[in-house]
């Protein structure tokens, strides 16, 4: 059927021929376009994309230019990129005493378990899974340990709770890369009580060293006293002192004779 534009002489004429025109060309080049438009999806570098269809999991997508069925058909993005979680628990040692832990984990998703993932978690992860997880293990590690042991041993604690994280999520499909400690506050009694032990060590020290200081100033003057009172005897000695050599007495017990020693021969 022509649709030719001579045909209509009046308004209401123009008006059906434009509506023909639009039903018959315009409507299905833009519903083309629609569902050409709908039948792709792009993933970026760092994502895996999850299809579902009617709401039903299907397949994964990788990076790149993607087929899919438009309308029914629906794609989640998720990263399977290194991500960063910041943490801040306030946990307790052995002997009760309260600790704030500041820690970051770094964490990716396994590749080849994305479709399980989302299954399992939906895109709600970290708050599913991560959080909890990493709350959990601070706890009971940090419960194991003294609150003095803390800090000489932050390195080991930290070392286990990464490994004991790592253990727990490598089965969900989340791969660890890191764990830090960055940074840890005691209680303010805590706090307190540290600042008096250090007080009382350095009086103990203190103390230690002038009990130190006032046995060796004893035993300087003793030694000087001593060497003084050599040196007192033999000025008195001299000043006593007439010139005269000492006599030598020799002989056997019957004859004795007496030398005189003299200075001038």
């Amino acid at each position: 059927m022509s649709y030719n534009y001579e045909d209509y002489d009046d308004d209401e004429s123009v008006s059906r021929w434009v509506g023909h025109i639009v039903l018959k060309r315009v409507l299905p080049i833009l519903a083309c376009g629609i569902v050409a438009f709908n039948s792709f999806t792009i993933i970026e570098t760092g994502e895996r994309g999850v299809v579902l269809r009617l709401g039903e999991y299907k397949y994964n997508l990788n990076e790149g230019f993607n087929f899919k069925f438009p309308f029914i058909d629906k794609v989640v993005k998720l990263q399977v990129r290194d991500i960063s979680y910041n943490s801040e628990v306030e946990v307790s040692s052995s002997d009760i005493q309260t600790i704030k832990i500041a820690s970051s984990l770094v964490y990716s998703v396994d590749t080849n378990k994305v479709g399980d993932i989302y299954k399992q978690y939906g895109n709600n992860i970290e708050s599913i899974i991560i959080k909890p997880t990493v709350a959990e293990v601070i706890n009971a590690t940090i419960a194991q340990y003294p609150i003095e042991d803390f800090i000489s041993k932050r390195d080991e604690i930290s070392n286990k709770i990464a490994n004991s994280i790592k253990t727990r999520l490598s089965d969900n499909g989340i791969i660890i890369k890191s764990f830090l400690i960055t940074d840890h506050n005691f209680s303010d009694e805590y706090d307190k009580a540290i600042e008096q032990k250090k007080i009382a060590e350095q009086a103990a020290i203190t103390a230690e060293y002038n009990k130190q200081k006032a046995q060796l100033d004893a035993e300087a003057n003793k030694y000087r006293n001593e060497a003084l009172s050599k040196y007192v005897l033999m000025e008195q000695f001299l000043d006593k002192w007439d010139g005269v050599m000492p006599r030598v007495i020799t002989g056997d017990s019957n004859l004795s004779t007496m030398i005189t020693l003299d200075n001038d021969k």
